[in-house]
């Protein structure tokens, strides 16, 4: 649909953390915790049975019932608090060991949310306010602090204590810099060279070029063809899913008709010409993403022709 690009003009309602790449870290059901009944007891003593068995020293019982186990302490550094970004490498386990999500899989880039408002499970966010930027903790959240009664099917049973082993890798005030390291990490894997950055934050790659071709300044009437991306490659709108129709809009328009960061990037086009953009979030769909597809402070990317300019 045209209408995904004005996500200036058709913002959709503050929505929670849609972790695409970590859909575990989110809670099961529309609760913030599950109702605990009887597992508390439980619970904990499967826990200090697990700390036993382990010979796991240091633990320190929160009053929630979670356990925070210190493995490296930066007590130093800053600590993050309600609202401020953060960014961690985990791995999650149920206590038999089980592997159900770790950043280890995905590249070990580092999972980024706003602490205390995007929508993780309480136990995880407990142990996080607990860190200091480089430390490393271990996590033991009870069920009721993690899944509850109803699990995360396939991989965690409902009532299930699980583990986490998290590091805090940073802490921000503006999803910037994640999002400007995601990209960087991006061009790496991919071996793009040619990248420029601009001063908005916005990567420009061109891939076709028609110096002689008609610029696409503010003002004039483009049309485009078009295929946008998430950055682990999976395609949310292209023109070619619409017959190949060109899509087209007036740059620099105001109030603007596509998002900043197509905006711009097109800007710095000819007629004729191809580019690759990467869009950080603060230039695409922001802390509201748009609809199931983009996901809330997601870099977006976009493969684009320009093949008329008037």
């Amino acid at each position: 649909m045209k209408s995904i690009f004005r996500g200036k003009l058709h913002r959709l309602p503050t929505v929670l953390l849609w972790l695409l790449t970590a859909s575990l870290l989110t809670t099961a059901c529309g609760d913030d915790k599950e109702p605990t009944a009887d597992y508390t007891a439980v619970d904990d003593t499967a826990i200090q049975k697990y700390i036993a068995d382990n010979k796991i020293t240091g633990a320190q019982k929160q009053t929630s019932g979670l356990y925070y186990v210190p493995v490296t302490t930066n007590a130093n550094a800053p600590q993050p608090t309600a609202s401020q970004i953060v960014s961690i490498l985990y791995t999650g386990q149920l206590l038999d060991g089980t592997v159900f999500d770790a950043t280890s899989k995905r590249d070990n880039a580092p999972l980024t949310f706003r602490l205390g408002i995007d929508r993780v499970i309480p136990g995880l966010e407990e142990g996080l306010a607990l860190m200091h930027k480089g430390d490393k903790a271990v996590f033991l959240i009870p069920s009721g602090l993690a899944y509850g009664t109803s699990g995360a099917a396939p991989t965690i049973p409902a009532n299930a204590v699980i583990r986490f082993e998290v590091e805090l890798t940073d802490i921000n005030t503006s999803y910037a810099i994640p999002d400007d390291n995601l990209i960087v990490r991006y061009l790496a894997k991919n071996n793009i060279t040619t990248a420029q950055k601009q001063p908005s934050g916005l990567y420009f790659v061109p891939t076709v070029s028609n110096p002689t071709g008609t610029p696409a300044s503010a003002g004039k009437t483009v049309s485009v063809l078009y295929t946008g991306k998430l950055l682990n490659g999976t395609v949310f709108d292209a023109t070619s899913q619409r017959g190949n129709a060109p899509f087209s809009f007036v740059v620099g328009a105001t109030p603007k008709q596509v998002i900043p960061g197509f905006d711009e990037g097109v800007n710095l086009m000819r007629k004729g010409e191809k580019a690759t953009l990467l869009i950080p979030s603060a230039l695409a769909y922001g802390t509201t993403g748009a609809g199931t597809s983009i996901g809330p402070n997601t870099v977006i990317s976009f493969d684009i022709e320009v093949v008329d300019v008037k």
